[in-house]
C-alpha cells in the first residue's frame, strides 16, 4: 500500500549561491541613534507574496549564517522567511550588544542595562517599519546567541505578543547572578500568551551548568505551562560560537514542526464499511510529522490515538478525521474522510459472452467485467491527472476532479462478496488513461487488476 501514498522528494535545483543582502536602515528616537539594518528575501518571491519572518541579533557575524541555514531548511521543513538582521552599535571600537542585550545596570560596566530601550526600539520602531515596507504577514521569530539569548528570553516574558518564536544559542542564563531565573520562575505559572515556540540550546558538560542553562531547563519543567511550546537540547563537541549553526537549524524545524511541503494522504480516503468489522487504513507520513485522527467526527489533539507509518486497524468510524500538529498556528493541516456502514455487495454469475484477458477501452471509457474470487474489503484508487470517474455496478465509487498540479490518488473501499462485477471508467479523451490499482484482502501492496480477472465484449479494443 506504501507504494500509493509514498511521497517522492523532489529537490529541485538547488545551488548555494551568494543570497542578496539588502542594506537598510532605520533612525531610532529611542536609542538616539542609527541602526543598520540588513535584509534577505526568499529567492525567486513574486510580487503579492508575503512571508514571516526572522529577526537576528549580531548581525555582523550571524546574517549569512541563518539566511543559508533557513534556505536549506525551507527545502521541507520550514516556508520561506524574509532575514531581518540587526549588527551591533560600535562606539570607539566597543561593541554596544552588552548595552542593548542586558536588562539591568552593573554598577562596574558602564555599557549594561539597555534591554527595556533596545526591546522598545524593536517594538515601537523597527517592527512597524519593517512591516511596512516589506511583504510580511504578521508572525515573527527571534534568534539571539549568548547575551543575545538573554535578551529573547527577558524579551519572552516582557512582551509576549512580539515574537511567536524563540531561538536562543548558548544563552548566558549565569548574567546577573541569575537574574533570568528569578524572572522565569516568577512568570511562567502566570505566563501570558503561551502558545508560543522557545528552543534554547547548550554544550554537553560543564558548560550546560556554567551558562546556567541546566538550571533555567529545571524551572521550565517544573513551572512552564502545558500551552507553552518549549524545548532544551544538548549538543556535543560545539564550542559557544558554533552553537549557531545547529541551533538555528534544528530551531527552525522545531518552529515550525507540523509544516509539510505536500499535504498528507491516507488510504483508503472513503468509502463503505460493515458494522462491527474494523478495515486496515494506510498511512505513511514524513517521520518528522505528529500525526494524529478521531472516529467520531471530533478535532484530533495530542491526546488522540497517533497515526504511524504504515497500516492502523480503524473501527467504524462517524467520520474519519486526521490532523498533522503544528506548533505554529497554519501549519496543522486536517483532512477528513467520510465512511458509512453498509451492507456487502454481491456479485453475479458470469455473463454471457464475455472474454477473459482485459476490459474494452473506447473513447474516455474503460469497461468490462472483474472477477473476484473471495470476499472482503477491496480498495480501490486512481492517480490521474484528469478527470476521471470509477464505478462498480453501476455505482459511483471514485468522482475525481482534477486540479492544477494535483496527482494524489484517491481511493475507496467497499466489501465485495465472490463473484462478476460490472466495472466502469470514464476520463478525459484527451489525456492518458488513468493508473487504476486495487488492494484485494489480505494483501499489503496495491497492485493493478491482474488481467485473468478482467473480461471484455470482444467489441472493441481491450485494455490488459
Amino acid at each position: 500500500m506504501k507504494h500509493i501514498v509514498t511521497v517522492l522528494l523532489i529537490f529541485s535545483c538547488f545551488t548555494v549561491s551568494a543570497q542578496e543582502i539588502i542594506k537598510d536602515s532605520i533612525y531610532s528616537n529611542v536609542l538616539k541613534e542609527r541602526r543598520k539594518i540588513e535584509v534577505v528575501m526568499p529567492d525567486n518571491y513574486k510580487p503579492g507574496e508575503r512571508f514571516e519572518v526572522t529577526y537576528v541579533t549580531d548581525g555582523e557575524w550571524n546574517t549569512k549564517i541563518v539566511a543559508q541555514l533557513q534556505r536549506f531548511a525551507q527545502i521541507q521543513f520550514m516556508p520561506p522567511n524574509i532575514i531581518i538582521s540587526l549588527p551591533n552599535t560600535y562606539v570607539n571600537k566597543d561593541n554596544y550588544r552588552t548595552r542593548d542585550f542586558t536588562p539591568y545596570k552593573i554598577p562596574d560596566n558602564k555599557l549594561t542595562g539597555g534591554a527595556d530601550d533596545f526591546l522598545s526600539f524593536l517594538k515601537t520602531e523597527l517592527i512597524p517599519y519593517i512591516e511596512k515596507k516589506y511583504p510580511t504577514k504578521g508572525y515573527r521569530t527571534y534568534y539571539g546567541g549568548s547575551l543575545g539569548g538573554v535578551f529573547g528570553l527577558y524579551a519572552f516574558f516582557k512582551e509576549s505578543q512580539l515574537f511567536q518564536s524563540y531561538l536562543l544559542a548558548d544563552p548566558a542564563f549565569w548574567w546577573g547572578n541569575g537574574f533570568l531565573m528569578k524572572m522565569a520562575a516568577d512568570s511562567l505559572p502566570s505566563l501570558p500568551n503561551p502558545e508560543r515556540t522557545l528552543l534554547f540550546t547548550g554544550r554537553e558538560g560543564q558548560a550546560l551548568k556554567g551558562m546556567g542553562i541546566k538550571d533555567m531547563d529545571s524551572i521550565f519543567h517544573a513551572k512552564a505551562p502545558a500551552a507553552l511550546h518549549w524545548k532544551t537540547l544538548v549538543y556535543s563537541g560545539e564550542t559557544h560560537n558554533s552553537m549557531i549553526f545547529k541551533t538555528v537549524y534544528d530551531g527552525f524545524k522545531y518552529t515550525y514542526n507540523g509544516y509539510m511541503t505536500k499535504d498528507l494522504n491516507y488510504h483508503p480516503m472513503s468509502g463503505i464499511i460493515l458494522k462491527d468489522k474494523p478495515f486496515n487504513l494506510y498511512c505513511f507520513p514524513e517521520e518528522h510529522l505528529d500525526v494524529h485522527y478521531t472516529t467520531d467526527g471530533t478535532e484530533p489533539t495530542a491526546a488522540s490515538p497517533k497515526l504511524t507509518a504504515g497500516e492502523s486497524r480503524i473501527t467504524v468510524p462517524v467520520q474519519l478525521t486526521v490532523k498533522v500538529l503544528a506548533a505554529r498556528d497554519g501549519y496543522g493541516k486536517t483532512k477528513k474522510g467520510t465512511f458509512v456502514t453498509g451492507e456487502m455487495w454481491h456479485g453475479t454469475a458470469k455473463p454471457k459472452k464475455v472474454l477473459q484477458g482485459g476490459l474494452d477501452t473506447l473513447g474516455g471509457q474503460v469497461t468490462g467485467f472483474i472477477e473476484l474470487k473471495e470476499p472482503g474489503y477491496y480498495i480501490f484508487g486512481i492517480n490521474s491527472g484528469t478527470d476521471a470517474t470509477i464505478s462498480l455496478n453501476k455505482q459511483v465509487l471514485i468522482n475525481y476532479k482534477a486540479k492544477a498540479d494535483d496527482d494524489d490518488v484517491q481511493s475507496y473501499i467497499v466489501p465485495l462478496d465472490k463473484g462478476f462485477y460490472q466495472f466502469d471508467m470514464t476520463y478525459n479523451i484527451a489525456a492518458n488513461i488513468p493508473s487504476l490499482m486495487y488492494l484485494a484482502p489480505g494483501k499489503d501492496e496495491p497492485t493493478p487488476i491482474p488481467t485473468d480477472m478482467q473480461y471484455h465484449t470482444g467489441m472493441s479494443n481491450h485494455k490488459k
